[in-house]
């Protein structure tokens, strides 16, 4: 009942923003689930003991128990191994456009697929994430599904909001990421049901790889040749060889994050499972040709810097998303470099579980930046060129997608739509909201007075932490320009060099 209030009164805020957002120039390039699903009437024919809900409806059925998340095993460094077993499953899809959804309709999608607990520190929660790939009837041979009229592919990500008590952090970046970026993956709300239990609202996510129906737009590789397109993802270590490469500035220790944090190591996520030792090798040296151009004096030459290699306005809205939104798993981590062949390199967006100062062990502080010492970008910031590029963008998004105006009215909007889905989400789970419950310990985020005790809580946060962003990067974004300072560059900037 209290999250129904919320929705009134959420409501009412929305009508009552709409005449402010009117002088927003912001156009959607991409479909935003709460906005323009179509509006469904409550069901007047069954009983409430029939399940049904106004958002798409996922139920998976496996053949057997799913695998625990880790194994019984840890690595040298003491980390308990991820467990990547995967178990046969009976997949059902209900997604009436006009209609709610039940168990008892008839699917729109029914198939096969292999499923496992998905994630990195997401797994050791109470509500898992789900890795999806559909398959034929034998299992082996992977098919192409599209969920809700997003891009048909076989692989999929089933996100759990536990630790995200607003359950929208990763529905709101994602699509901001949409609207500023190329390329950023789709995402769709829905109810699940694993083995006929209720496991509250996820989202559904397509995964960053190539398709042939663009969720990245990059040519086909040809096994036959060396040179390929390619997308590569940085993250923690990996124990498959061909897929892993080391490029230069990782060999030279130059902007590597590799070492105790288990951070900033490459590994090829296409091609796949035609990727041969040729290409491999073809995809580390274009790569390092880009660190050694970006960090030689010759970094500020259109031709011969960093300028001949990358996409310059990727790298731009990249930090920017990922720096207003606190997202600093960035560039360590959960980062994705693509490139297609004749093209120039680009980035893409993964992971906002901990965005806007939800990280569980550490206060990101709103009054800071922190993405200009990553990797490339604290090389790229040496250029006052590329500085420049970066503060005008953030002054062309703050009319728009940046704006909090914007913002809040897309949050209220978001939490109108989902409406008595989260009453049920948290029917299921609200315990989560205790400091402690049954003997464990549910408060992840450290000190423990951060830990919101109520929906209410979650989203007064989000908001105040978005608040706080904007104040703060509208008062010092100039400060970057320091980055690009001669004093500071002195050692690098080959003017400066006798």
């Amino acid at each position: 009942m209290k999250y129904k209030i919320l929705s009134i009164v959420i409501i009412l805020s929305i009508l009552l923003g709409a005449f402010g957002l009117q002088n927003l120039d912001v156009r959607k390039n991409r479909y935003h689930q709460h906005q323009e699903a179509l509006p469904k009437t409550a069901c007047t024919d069954h009983g409430r003991e029939v399940f049904c809900t106004h958002l798409p409806l996922i139920s998976i059925t496996t053949d057997e128990p799913v695998p625990s998340p880790y194994l019984a095993l840890m690595d040298q460094d003491g980390y308990f191994l991820k467990n990547d077993e995967m178990v046969g499953a009976s997949i059902e899809y209900f997604d009436s456009e006009i209609e709610n959804n039940h168990l008892t309709d008839t699917p729109v999608v029914r198939e096969r697929a292999l499923i496992r607990i998905r994630g990195a520190s997401s797994r050791k929660y109470d509500k898992p994430g789900y890795l999806i790939k559909f398959k034929e009837a034998d299992l082996v041979t992977g098919k192409k599904v599209s969920l809700s009229g997003m891009t048909a592919d076989s692989e999929w990500a089933l996100h759990g909001p536990f630790l995200d008590k607003t359950l929208i952090r990763n529905y709101l970046c994602y699509n901001l990421a949409g609207e500023i970026m190329d390329c950023a993956p789709n995402v769709r709300f829905c109810e699940a049901f694993v083995n006929g239990e209720y496991m509250g609202v996820y989202l559904i996510v397509e995964k960053v790889e190539y398709s042939d129906d663009g969720r990245i737009e990059i040519e086909k590789t040809n096994p036959k040749v060396d040179t390929t397109s390619y997308i590569v993802q940085i993250d923690r270590d990996s124990h498959n060889e061909l897929e892993s490469i080391e490029t230069f500035a990782s060999y030279s220790y130059i902007s590597a994050n590799t070492g105790a944090e288990r951070r900033g190591y490459y590994q090829i996520e296409y091609p796949s499972s035609t990727l041969t030792e040729g290409q491999r090798q073809y995809i580390e040296s274009d790569i390092s040709r880009f660190e050694k151009a970006l960090y030689s004096y010759d970094y500020r030459d259109k031709r011969h810097g960093y300028q001949a290699y990358i996409d310059v306005e990727s790298f731009v809205n990249y930090f920017l998303i990922n720096e207003f939104t606190l997202n600093y798993d960035a560039m360590g981590l959960s980062t994705f470099l693509y490139r297609d062949l004749g093209g120039k390199m680009k980035l893409c967006v993964w992971d906002f579980n901990s965005a806007f100062d939800y990280y569980e062990f550490s206060v990101v502080s709103p009054e800071t930046f922190s993405l200009q010492n990553s990797m490339w970008y604290s090389y790229l910031f040496k250029d006052k060129a590329f500085v420049d590029r970066v503060v005008a963008r953030y002054h062309e998004l703050r009319k728009t997608y940046l704006n909090e105006e914007y913002l809040f009215g897309y949050i209220d909007g978001t939490i109108a739509y989902l409406g008595p889905a989260i009453d049920r989400n948290y029917d299921k789970w609200g315990y989560s909201f205790c400091s402690t419950y049954n003997g464990v310990v549910y408060d992840y985020l450290y000190p423990r007075e951060r830990n919101p005790r109520n929906y209410e809580e979650a989203i007064d946060q989000l908001k105040t932490c978005i608040s706080q962003r904007i104040r703060h990067m509208d008062t010092h974004i100039d400060r970057l320009y320091t980055l690009c300072h001669d004093s500071l560059n002195k050692s690098i900037n080959y003017q400066e060099v006798n």
